[in-house]
């Protein structure tokens, strides 16, 4: 019989944040010292106990096929799980006080923090009702990386709850473009001091894609252009949005170029709420103007 799903209750979190939590259920697998038992529990357990967690966690940003690896891993992850719950309800409860010190989040925030089976970091998706921010533990990242990864993550809360339409599952590229810019240039401000490859990437090991970028800014622009109305999970767009390069562009370029366009209108005197406001014609004018002045010689 699945169980009700478990509310954390080590964090501390303002009343207006609700932390769901799995790692209890997820430890109680991982100490089974049989792998076949282990990867029964995965399902019989620690699923059932949160089901609507792992319902959004299928549909896009994981794979019940690594259920298996996942649990015969899990016995010795046990120490490194307890450690990024610590960690990762610290920086929660950090970003949601810088934001709401700043005035960008005034709603509710529910946050998820999952043990998956290694396949995405972090996301924003809708959970009962609610757009919530999702931390996979056991893929949480080294500081300060991990803290970029949660302003950048809880940016798009934000985004969702002031411009509805980015709360959507798939958008116009225009809008994923500035949807991604934004939450990038907020994390540069909120968190200054870090390289472009970090607030990118989570890591310091882009230098060459900033690189390849810079390089192909035309035909970066040229694809926005032809492209701006096409929903970002097309795979005509693929290059922008996803690990994959193509068109003779870098994977992830729309990340780029975002945030050169966020970047500057917080330079012309745009503040970060009306940044994470943008609405989708207005996202389209400020691709399509900043692609046809790249793309033109």
């Amino acid at each position: 019989m699945a169980q009700v799903e478990a509310v954390g209750n080590q964090a501390c979190q303002s009343d207006l944040m609700e932390i769901i939590s799995t790692v209890e259920a997820w430890r109680e697998m991982a100490e089974l010292p049989n792998a076949d038992d282990r990867a029964a529990a995965w399902v019989t357990n620690y699923e059932a106990t949160f089901p609507s967690v792992f319902e959004v966690y299928y549909s896009a940003w994981g794979s019940p096929a690594k259920r298996g690896d996942a649990a015969s891993q899990a016995h010795g992850l046990i120490d490194q799980i307890l450690a990024a719950e610590g960690r990762a309800r610290h920086l929660v409860a950090q970003a949601e006080n810088d934001f709401r010190e700043a005035g960008l989040l005034q709603e509710e925030l529910s946050v998820v923090l999952l043990v998956g089976a290694h396949t995405s970091n972090g996301w924003v998706a809708e959970h009962k009702g609610q757009r919530s921010l999702f931390l996979a533990l056991e893929y949480l990242g080294t500081p300060s990386f991990d803290d970029l990864l949660v302003v950048h993550e809880l940016s798009h809360v934000v985004q969702a709850q002031l411009s509805p339409a980015t709360g959507a599952r798939t958008y116009a590229s225009s809008l994923a473009v500035m949807v991604e810019g934004a939450a990038t240039a907020t994390s540069r401000v909120l968190r200054p001091g870090h390289t472009d490859s970090a607030y990118l990437w989570m890591d310091d090991d882009h230098q060459e894609w900033l690189n390849n970028c810079d390089a192909s800014a035309a035909a970066i622009a040229s694809l926005l252009l032809r492209h701006a109305d096409t929903p970002d999970d097309d795979g005509a767009v693929a290059p922008l949005f996803r690990n994959r390069p193509g068109h003779g562009i870098p994977a992830r370029a729309g990340y780029w170029a975002g945030e050169r366009i966020a970047r500057a209108m917080l330079q012309d005197g745009t503040d970060l709420r009306e940044l994470l406001s943008v609405k989708p014609p207005e996202a389209r004018t400020r691709v399509i103007k900043w692609a046809t002045a790249t793309h033109s010689p």
